[in-house]
């Protein structure tokens, strides 16, 4: 009854606001084509890191020995029955998770502002050369995208203390607590959730006990592999091997913002030279944004999204492993509330004039086609061709699944 009550609901809503439906639907099939259009072949080959991702999950032994990245890595040997392609199934996986990601993303921006800010800001973040470059590429990287999904899953959690939130908080934290450096994350989610967590802890007793056993259990690898391989915690905490000096801790500080911001350090593997993250238009509405949010200090948005930053920005003081990439999504859910902000207050100052408003969408729609095509050059046509890309993407798998360097040198 339950299930035909729903399927009604989606039924109506369809009928009622089909232009809705059409324009999320255009907008996930570009997205999509984005994620997956030469994922196999854009390169002339895979990157070392890629190789090591594969090759860790052809062995159940050395992956309970060094679990660090499982669900990823348990991703790619389910996918590589399937495809019959390792190397490719690593990308699969990675782009499997980036849809995901959009569409919480998409969903979150829909929740706090309204369709037009969705897609709109869902159309930036998943064109921007930041997601692509991690999104298609075969490594545990784009896990680091789950710290949003978290926060995504926390905020729903928050608003309807619904068992089934409270599940996925579970399960999302459980995987986040095998990548290296997201143990702090999960733990801020707790203390940020716990009276929620109480609540609905109270109300589904039984299901919560559960999943929280189930939590359990799946960190039982975890803790076995920290009882015999010690060396394996620091990394896990996002520490780096040897401490850095003060001077080095204060240069690394300085570092964030001005590779944020202004001029990246150059990773052939991960980005094109050392092109900007973020382009003129991105960064303008990430600025506005900025000046929105800390002028409603008080949301637990804000709050949020600084916390998330501060606790990112000491790891990589500290040198530890840590990217921009679990940022990224929150800087561009700035940049979509900074696009917000500038079209309500072009359509305030023109409420009935059809040809100001006509205008106003002329100009934010051909600066966002521009942005997107900024992004898409980078990643598609720029980076490809780039001689240091060519050096680092060399691995191919031949037909007997042997790793071999391109065009014939087989990887020891």
């Amino acid at each position: 009854m339950n299930a035909s009550m729903s399927l009604d609901r989606l039924r109506n809503y369809t009928k009622t606001h089909w232009h809705i439906v059409l324009w999320y639907s255009g907008l996930f099939v570009l997205l999509g084509a984005a994620l997956y259009w030469q994922l196999g072949s854009l390169l002339p080959g895979y990157s070392p890191s890629e190789a090591g991702t594969y090759q860790a999950s052809l062995s159940l032994k050395k992956l309970l020995d060094n679990p660090l990245n499982a669900p990823f890595i348990v991703a790619v040997k389910a996918v590589a029955y399937l495809v019959h392609d390792g190397l490719l199934a690593t990308r699969l996986v990675a782009a499997g998770c980036g849809l995901v990601v959009l569409g919480a993303f998409a969903a979150l921006l829909r929740h706090w502002h309204d369709n037009t800010t969705a897609i709109i800001g869902a159309l930036m973040f998943g064109m921007s050369a930041w997601f692509l470059h991690t999104a298609r590429f075969g490594a545990p990287e784009v896990l680091l995208f789950g710290v949003f999904l978290l926060v995504a899953a926390g905020f729903w959690l928050k608003r309807t203390n619904h068992w089934l939130a409270l599940v996925i908080c579970f399960l999302l934290a459980a995987g986040l607590l095998y990548v290296p450096g997201m143990i702090w994350f999960a733990v801020f989610g707790i203390i940020w959730q716990w009276r929620t967590i109480d609540a609905v802890f109270k109300k589904h007793l039984v299901v919560i006990s559960a999943s929280g056993i189930g939590l359990l259990a799946a960190l039982v690898p975890l803790g076995w592999a920290f009882y015999k391989h010690h060396e394996l915690v620091k990394p896990w905490l996002g520490l780096p091997n040897s401490w850095p000096t003060p001077a080095e801790m204060l240069s690394n500080l300085l570092h964030v913002p001005y590779n944020l911001f202004i001029r990246p350090e150059a990773n052939p593997e991960t980005w094109l030279g050392t092109a900007p993250i973020l382009d003129i238009f991105s960064l303008s509405m990430f600025a506005l944004g900025m000046y929105l949010y800390l002028r409603y200090g008080k949301l637990l948005r804000t709050r949020l999204f600084i916390s998330i930053g501060a606790v990112m920005t000491a790891l990589m003081a500290l040198g530890g492993p840590m990217t921009f990439t679990v940022v990224m999504p929150f800087v561009y859910l700035v940049v979509a509330g900074g696009v917000s902000y500038l079209m309500g207050q072009w359509f305030k100052v023109f409420p009935r004039n059809p040809i100001a408003r006509s205008l106003g969408w002329t100009a934010i729609g051909a600066v966002v086609v521009l942005s997107c095509s900024f992004h898409l050059v980078h990643y598609f046509k720029g980076w490809p061709h780039v001689t240091a890309t060519h050096e680092t993407f060399f691995v191919r798998q031949n037909k007997q699944g042997t790793l071999q360097r391109t065009p014939s040198v087989t990887i020891e």
